[in-house]
């Protein structure tokens, strides 16, 4: 047989084993936010700690490179101290995935991935994450780790139901005054 049509269909072959193996990894990730057609700033909310006397602000921007940019600046005057943003009337079934995965370069502070779930309205799933000042970095949060929340107290045995997610968030809740941002340039749910 012809040494050059061997290479050939060896080619071929070779490239639809890749492109059939590629088909499965591409589900273990799944894009649900990367600002650059999805949505716009508006569409995440401020919830900040006037809603109880406080007078912190923040909110999000789309950034000139298309990121989320989260910022503001934290007050502890009138007992505040928090500020958040977050999606809302989200119809997500995330049950197939292990947890959330973010692209998100950070200000050296401590905050919150939150969650919340259809049938559970004032309750907040919350998990911690804290990226590097200034690097950008990939975390991958686990949807085990979320704990259920209710105005910032934790509420044992309560699991997030992933199969219900009705908003994504994001919150400063440090109690440090002072101004912060943190930057994401996706947001994805990840399978192992």
């Amino acid at each position: 047989m012809n040494p050059l049509l061997i290479n050939s269909l060896l080619f071929l072959l070779a490239a639809n084993l890749i492109s059939q193996a590629g088909e499965p990894l591409n589900r273990l990730t799944q894009t649900l936010d990367d600002f650059k057609k999805t949505r716009a700033a508006g569409t995440w909310m401020s919830v900040n700690d006037g809603v109880m006397g406080g007078i912190s602000r923040g909110g999000a921007v789309i950034s000139k490179q298309k990121n989320l940019v989260f910022k503001g600046e934290i007050s502890l005057e009138n007992n505040g101290g928090f500020s958040s943003i977050r999606t809302r009337g989200e119809k997500l079934d995330l049950s197939a995935y292990d947890g959330i995965e973010v692209n998100v370069k950070g200000d050296g502070r401590m905050y919150y991935l939150t969650t919340r779930s259809h049938g559970r309205r004032m309750l907040a799933y919350w998990s911690p994450i804290q990226p590097p000042k200034g690097e950008w970095t990939v975390i991958r949060v686990p949807f085990d780790s979320f704990y259920a929340t209710y105005f910032g107290k934790k509420i044992p045995a309560l699991s997030l139901n992933t199969g219900k997610v009705s908003s994504l968030g994001v919150m400063l809740y440090d109690k440090k005054p002072g101004a912060f941002a943190i930057e994401f340039e996706s947001i994805k749910v990840y399978k192992e």
